[in-house]
C-alpha cells in the first residue's frame, strides 16, 4: 500500500507575521503599572535585603499589591490632595530566618515610596499611605519561618512550583517598538504626566496610533495650550516614525479633549496619574513582563511581577524563554518564538513540551534552547540589574531599534 505524501512543513504564525497586529503599553503611571512595578521591586528590595543578610533569598510572593486611588480637588490649572491614595501589600512573605526578625514594613514601604517616586513627576504633592495584608500561611511549618537552609528545598536545584506555559518571542516587532517609542517620546515632555496609554495597530505596515496623555499642574495655562503640546510631540513622532519605516503614519491623541474650557476639564492631574481620580490598579491586569499587551503572541496570562526570583516559574520561566528566544534570533538573524510548559515539581531544564517557530526552520534549533534552559544564572538578572522592573526606555534606544536592518 502507497505511503501517503508527508504534508509540507507549515511555519506558525510569528506576531511578525500578522496581517494586523495589536499592541497596547499601559505607560509607568498607569494605576495597574504603579502596582506591578511596586510589587516587583518590593521583590527585589526583599531579595537584596536577604541576599546581604543570609546569602539566600528567602520565600515570598509579594505579587497581590493593589494600588487604590486617592482623589484631588481640582481647580482651573491646579488641585490639591484631599484623600490618600493607598498602597496594599498582600501575599505571602518570610518574615524570620532561624530566629532573626525582618524588618518586612519598612523594605516594602520603601519600595514602594521608591517606585512612586520614579514614575509619577508629581510624587511630591501627593499623599499616599500602606496597607499590609501578607501573611505567612502555608501548609509547610517552616516555609515562611525558616529555621536554616534545609528549609529552602530549591537550593540545592530549582524547579517550577507550578504547571505553567510561557512564550517568549525576539525580536520585537515594528508595533511593539513604537507603543514603547509612544509613551517614551511623551514622558520626555516637561509638561506630561506618566499615566500614557498607547494603542498601536499595524494593519499590512499602515500604523495607527492612539494615545492618551495627562497634563502634569504648573506647566500649561489651558485647554489650548496642552491642545497645542500635545499636536507638536504627535507631529514630531509621525514625522520620526515616517523617514525611518517608509510607511503610512497616524497618530491620534486625546481623543475626548476639546480646546474650549479649563485645564480642569481635560485630562489633568497633580501626579501625573489617574490615581488622582480614584483609579485603582492591580498586578496583573496591565502590561506582561514584555512591558506591553501584545495578543499576537498567544501567550497565557502568568504574571511574574512581585514573585520569588529563585524558583517561581512565572519568573523564572519568562527569564528563560526569553532568553531562548533571543538567543535564537540572534543565531539565525531570523524572527522566532519559543513556548515551553513547565509541570509542578519539575526541574527547568526537563519542560514537559517545548514549541519552537522561526522563519527558518533547523532541527539545531531545540539545542539553543534546550542550552538556554540549563542556565540557572537568573537571580543576578532579576535582582540586581531588575530585569523586569517596570520603566520608560530611552528614545535614542527605541529609535536605534526601527533604524536597525530587520530580520527576515
Amino acid at each position: 500500500m502507497p505511503t501517503a505524501p508527508r504534508a509540507p512543513f507549515l511555519r506558525p504564525v510569528l506576531p511578525h507575521d500578522l496581517d494586523v497586529e495589536v499592541v497596547e503599553r499601559k505607560g509607568i503611571g498607569h494605576p495597574d503599572t504603579l502596582a506591578d512595578g511596586i510589587a516587583e521591586l518590593a521583590s527585589i528590595r526583599y531579595s537584596e535585603y536577604c541576599l546581604g543578610q543570609f546569602g539566600v533569598v528567602l520565600h515570598h510572593n509579594l505579587d497581590k499589591v493593589a494600588v487604590l486611588g486617592g482623589r484631588a480637588r481640582f481647580g482651573d490649572a491646579d488641585g490639591i490632595y484631599d484623600r490618600p491614595v493607598r498602597v496594599v501589600f498582600g501575599g505571602r512573605i518570610s518574615t524570620t530566618f532561624d530566629g532573626r526578625m525582618i524588618p518586612v514594613r519598612e523594605i516594602l514601604e520603601d519600595a514602594a515610596a521608591e517606585q512612586l517616586r520614579t514614575a509619577l513627576p508629581g510624587y511630591e504633592r501627593i499623599t499616599w499611605a500602606a496597607r499590609h495584608e501578607t501573611t505567612d500561611s502555608s501548609k509547610f511549618a517552616h516555609w515562611f519561618a525558616p529555621r536554616g537552609l534545609e528549609d529552602l528545598p530549591e537550593r540545592p536545584r530549582a524547579f517550577s512550583n507550578d504547571t505553567a506555559f510561557l512564550v517568549g518571542t525576539a525580536p520585537r516587532t515594528t508595533a511593539e517598538t513604537v507603543a514603547l517609542l509612544t509613551e517614551a517620546s511623551f514622558r520626555r515632555q516637561p509638561w506630561a504626566g506618566s499615566d500614557i496609554k498607547a494603542l498601536v495597530i499595524r494593519d499590512g505596515r499602515a500604523l495607527t496610533i492612539t494615545v492618551c496623555v495627562p497634563a502634569v499642574a504648573g506647566h500649561l495655562a489651558g485647554s489650548a495650550e496642552l491642545d497645542d503640546a500635545v499636536t507638536d510631540t504627535a507631529q514630531t513622532l509621525t514625522a520620526q516614525l515616517r523617514e525611518r519605516l517608509d510607511v503610512p503614519v497616524t497618530v491620534v491623541c486625546n481623543t475626548r479633549n476639546t480646546r474650549s474650557g479649563p485645564l480642569s476639564g481635560q485630562y489633568f492631574t497633580v501626579s501625573g496619574s489617574a490615581i488622582d481620580y480614584g483609579e485603582d490598579g492591580l498586578v496583573g491586569r496591565g502590561n506582561a513582563r514584555s512591558g506591553l499587551i501584545t495578543p499576537g503572541q498567544q501567550a497565557g496570562n502568568e504574571v511574574l511581577f512581585g514573585k520569588n526570583p529563585t524558583y517561581h516559574v512565572g519568573k523564572v520561566g519568562g527569564w528563560l524563554v526569553d532568553e531562548a528566544s533571543r538567543a535564537l534570533a540572534e543565531k539565525t538573524g531570523a524572527q522566532c518564538r519559543v513556548a515551553v510548559m513547565w509541570r509542578n515539581g519539575a526541574p527547568y531544564p526537563e519542560p514537559a513540551s517545548l514549541d519552537i517557530a522561526s522563519a527558518h526552520h533547523d532541527p539545531a534549533h531545540t539545542d539553543v534552547v534546550r542550552e538556554v534552559l540549563q542556565r540557572t544564572d537568573w537571580v543576578p538578572d532579576l535582582v540586581e540589574h531588575q530585569r523586569y522592573r517596570p520603566t520608560v526606555l530611552p528614545v535614542p534606544e527605541l529609535l536605534a531599534e526601527l533604524d536597525a536592518p530587520a530580520l527576515s
